[in-house]
């Protein structure tokens, strides 16, 4: 795809269209824009918005507590999957927290997102453990969450 790509910080006047997307990728576990707004007012967290030609396709938020972040949710608009923006929103994050003195990310993720699973695998994370029946799905199943981690 050509066009123009900006990474910019999350702010508050962004959680409507966060939420937004965030429910075109997460339908089962969709977050609110009050959701948005409670992560964003908290000092230890922080996020990152991916632009294309000025339009957000992605988003990611994450936690920094004492020399470590937990990735909240990342989320691409599902009509701009495939095109390696999760890939070059993580290293965007992975480079700040790297000037913050972060040195370890943390993560959860459903074990049937084979996709995501790869992508983390691909930045360097791995399973450190499972958490049984973590999500609830729509129609009453649950499904586990892996847990990854990477050093940076």
């Amino acid at each position: 795809m050509n066009g123009s790509e900006e990474i910019i910080p999350c702010a508050l006047e962004h959680a409507d269209l966060l939420a937004e997307m965030h429910l075109r990728s997460f339908p089962d576990a969709a977050w609110k824009a009050k959701d948005i707004s409670a992560i964003l007012i908290q000092k230890t967290n922080n996020g990152l918005v991916y632009c294309q030609d000025a339009n957000p396709v992605g988003f990611i938020l994450w936690q920094e507590v004492v020399g470590e972040a937990e990735i909240l949710t990342l989320c691409i608009d599902p009509d701009f999957r495939g095109l390696g923006f999760s890939k070059k929103i993580m290293r965007r994050m992975v480079e700040q927290l790297y000037q913050a003195s972060v040195n370890k990310v943390f993560l959860e993720v459903s074990e049937e997102n084979t996709i995501a699973l790869s992508l983390y695998q691909t930045l360097g994370f791995v399973e450190i453990t499972r958490r049984s029946k973590y999500y609830h799905k729509f129609d009453g199943t649950t499904v586990d969450a892996v847990v990854m981690s990477v050093d940076i």
